[in-house]
């Protein structure tokens, strides 16, 4: 038996085949069914003083995954009191310093009491003598100093949360998880508050899964109706000033977070209940189908879950699994025997399987994308702190983060001898604000400028990964990009750390090159910026890095000394919000599912130079799968960077099922091609969040490519050997890849200038692709005040008149069955007998 069959197996989804690339047509994408996000509206009372309509909006609530990010929106609730509107309370020194905050909880049950409900700071369970101070609260809990004790799932007893008597998970892996307590805004309303989901492996006092129904409620804390007994806080009101406290500032507690769980509080709670999606491809044990492996393809992963829970439902289906490693390692076993079997017999990769001794078929199930993804927080004297939402990155600045080419690290590495000259980090670089205008700078420092050098610029994998060689694809194929990675120093004077200079991109892996030793730092034996370097085996860990707001880097353990280093691997301690400047190598599902934000990636130049930078979205990647280059052995496709439209989203990355065309059992070739069938039905193929859609962070394949695949599983199922040649199509010229002088790079050798900050650009040199997009305006050069530069502007509109005459000509003869194309292929054969 193989090692996948004994493993557990894998699914896969995506990209395309022996399409020619430019006959990809565009396709109608689905939006998320309605049932998605849910809003509920109801009336809530402040006491007895007023009634108000308030509205709470989740943004996903069925089959989530263990620590998805949801986002939770409110309006009408009572403005908060005593904290700057954006702070997270849950991590400072005095979390119950706060007056009408909204405490959000992850509980057990469709309709949890609350002591079913997790919340996580023990001290804000306790009314003390608010308790009879609520009219409302039932005489056996009005007791002082009463405390609402926690029904766990795992113990009969409640737990009274008091010392020695408090859950195993009580406080563990808690950040951002099963409890926020959080600021309105001035208004009342917050919108896209995250909030982590947590299942029950990470929280089995919850246990929230599959078969055990969970909610997220939300409570506003509003004031009393006191009993007739009461303190006179109880009537105050608030105390605290509406914004940021100062000094010797007094809080009314009965309208803080102790206060939750008071029966005047908690009669306002918005309840909605979540599913947890079931394990992945976990089928039941009596199930009596044998079980087929996809290996490989980890940016796959949250669409072959929702595809292996669909099929273990479906007794008529194969019954599949995916098992996630590097696309190389998969690779290799698809093509390795042990004995008379292979270690695998299908696999998922964006890459070619080029060594394969059986003739096999690459067939596109998926499409989706790497991503950069980020959680930075700036933070400017005398202004409320906030969270970036927007980053541009163009294909140099991502040369510069991969390359080691920043000093970087707290140490303060002035002294490096070879890039001693260079930016401190990603956020000191001009080119950066160049390219990101709003990021504020404050006395020459960009804001968060001390945490900027704690938190390392790019978390990056280790393990061989096809998203990673796109990556560094994409940025090869830039010429400004290429040229600064052959040694040629930026507008700035940034050059390229020289233990990389000419390094051969693309690459599947990050190399940690730098060797560079500071003098008088403890355990200084090992290179300063692989020490500080955040480094993941997979884009998932990588993701999680982000998510969890803790990296992987070496630290000085044990008190080594420069004569005796003692280095080991460590998580540094967390940076909280408003601290936070991380960024990863991610996937755009993984991303999407943690409630990241993602790079802006830079998709083309604009005529006179700017640039055009684009998010990931289906849109986006079905318009770059429009626009690719097609290997000619495989008929796997890869995006065409030199002829990108400005809509295009770069990282777009075509996931095929690799499956051998000869040599499997017929039972083993009927299961993967009726898997191939199933993964480009209708169903597999649309946004939502169902079992057996996809997920946000993928597209929909293109009509052109399902049917590749449909086509492709009949020579699967057959076994007879490898299907006919590819038709060759098109070249990967604009023309011939549906692209075209509007949209694409007219600078591929990158020779326009770097913008710089605070120039503009006239609205009518701003293109209108269709895709989400920005642009980015050029910076001002000296040439444009030279004869020659006076000259040169003519000259270019006069030929872009004469483009602009031929061109309805070109689009005519474009047309298949034109006469003017017919007249072009007659005249071709002519030439060429």
């Amino acid at each position: 038996m193989s090692v996948a069959r004994r493993v557990g197996f894998a699914v896969a989804l995506l990209a395309a085949a022996s399409v020619a690339p430019g006959l990809l047509g565009r396709p109608a994408t689905a939006e998320p069914p309605a049932d998605a996000a849910v809003t509920l509206t109801r009336e809530i009372h402040r006491g007895d003083r007023e009634t108000r309509t308030a509205t709470v909006s989740v943004s996903e609530h069925q089959n989530l995954i263990n620590r998805q990010i949801v986002r939770i929106s409110w309006s009408g609730f009572v403005p908060s009191h005593g904290l700057p509107i954006g702070t997270v309370p849950q991590n400072a020194s005095a979390p119950n310093e706060m007056e009408y905050p909204v405490v959000v909880m992850q509980c057990v049950g469709a309709d949890p009491a609350q002591r079913d409900c997790y919340f996580q700071r023990p001290i804000a369970r306790v009314a003390s003598r608010m308790s009879y101070w609520d009219a409302l609260q039932p005489p056996d809990r009005q007791a002082d100093g009463y405390v609402e004790p926690f029904k766990a799932v795992t113990r009969d007893e409640p737990y009274q949360l008091q010392s020695g008597d408090m859950p195993p998970d009580f406080g563990t892996n808690s950040f951002a998880g099963t409890t926020l307590v959080e600021p309105t805004g001035l208004s009342g309303d917050r919108t896209d508050v995250r909030f982590e989901i947590r299942d029950q492996v990470t929280t089995p006092s919850l246990g929230c899964s599959a078969t055990s129904e969970c909610s997220i409620v939300v409570v506003p804390v509003m004031d009393l109706v006191c009993a007739a007994d009461a303190d006179p806080p109880c009537r105050a009101g608030p105390l605290a000033p509406l914004g940021a406290p100062s000094q010797g500032v007094v809080y009314n507690e009965s309208l803080t977070t102790q206060a939750w769980y008071l029966e005047s509080n908690w009669r306002n709670r918005f309840v909605v209940p979540i599913t947890i999606a079931p394990p992945e491809a976990t089928c039941d044990a009596t199930d009596p189908r044998p079980q087929r492996a996809l290996v490989g393809a980890e940016t796959a992963d949250l669409a072959m879950r929702r595809v292996g829970q669909d099929l273990c439902v479906d007794r008529s289906a194969p019954k599949i699994a995916h098992v996630r490693q590097s696309e190389e390692v998969a690779r290799g076993s698809l093509a390795r025997a042990n004995g008379t079997e292979y270690e695998a017999d299908a696999a998922l990769v964006t890459r070619p399987v080029t060594n394969s001794p059986r003739p096999l078929v690459h067939a596109p199930i998926l499409a989706t994308g790497f991503a950069v993804t980020f959680a930075v927080d700036v933070q400017v004297p005398g202004e409320a702190p906030y969270e970036m939402a927007d980053l541009r990155l163009n294909p140099r600045l991502l040369a510069k983060l991969l390359t080691q080419s920043y000093k970087n690290v707290g140490w303060g590495n002035h002294d490096h001898p070879t890039i001693g000259e260079n930016p401190q980090t990603l956020f000191h670089d001009p080119e950066f604000h160049a390219l990101n205008p709003d990021y504020p700078v404050a006395d020459g420092q960009p804001a968060n400028s001390n945490n900027a050098v704690v938190a390392q610029s790019l978390a990056v994998v280790t393990n061989d990964s096809d998203a990673y060689h796109e990556l560094t694809r994409y940025v090869a194929a830039d010429g400004e990009a290429a040229r600064w990675l052959a040694g040629e120093p930026d507008e700035y004077g940034t050059v390229v750390n020289p233990r990389y200079r000419g390094t051969p991109f693309p690459m599947a892996r990050f190399e940690q090159r730098d060797d560079w030793h500071q003098e008088g730092v403890p355990c200084g034996a090992l290179p300063a910026l692989t020490a500080s370097q955040h480094v993941a085996p997979t884009l998932h860990d990588a993701t999680y890095m982000i998510a969890d707001s803790q990296g992987l880097n070496q630290e000085c353990v044990n008190g080594g000394t420069p004569g005796n280093p003692v280095w080991g691997w460590a998580k540094p301690n967390r940076l909280y919000y408003p601290n936070r400047v991380y960024l990863a190598v991610s996937s755009v599902a993984y991303a999407r599912a943690y409630g990241l934000p993602t790079a802006q990636l830079q998709s083309g130049r604009t005529a006179d130079g700017g640039r055009t930078f684009v998010d990931p979205t289906p849109e986006s990647m079905t318009a770059a799968l429009r626009h690719t280059v097609r290997d000619a052995a495989s008929g796997t496709l890869l995006v065409d960077h030199a002829n990108l439209p400005a809509d295009a989203y770069p990282g777009t990355l075509p996931v095929y099922a690799a499956v051998p065309t000869a040599g499997l059992a017929a039972d083993v070739a009927a299961d993967y091609a009726e898997f191939l069938r199933r993964a480009v039905d209708d169903r597999r193929q649309t946004l939502g969040s169902g079992v057996g859609q996809l997920p946000d962070g993928y597209a929909p394949l293109p009509p052109e490519l399902r049917r590749q695949t449909r086509t492709l599983a009949e020579v699967v199922a057959r076994q007879q050997g490898a299907p006919p040649a590819p038709t060759p199509g098109p070249s990967s010229s604009p023309a011939d890849t549906g692209g075209g002088p509007t949209g694409t790079n007219p600078d591929p050798a990158g020779t326009a200038s770097t913008p710089t900050p605070g120039t503009s650009v006239p609205t009518s040199a701003t293109p209108t692709p269709s895709g989400p997009q920005v642009v980015v305006p050029r910076a001002a050069t000296r040439g444009e005040t030279s004869v020659l530069g006076r000259w040169a502007l003519p000259a270019v509109l006069g030929t872009g008149l004469l483009v602009l005459l031929v061109l309805p000509f070109v689009l005519l003869a474009a047309q298949p069955d034109h006469p003017l194309r017919r007249l072009g292929q007659n005249a071709r054969r002519l030439l060429t007998r």
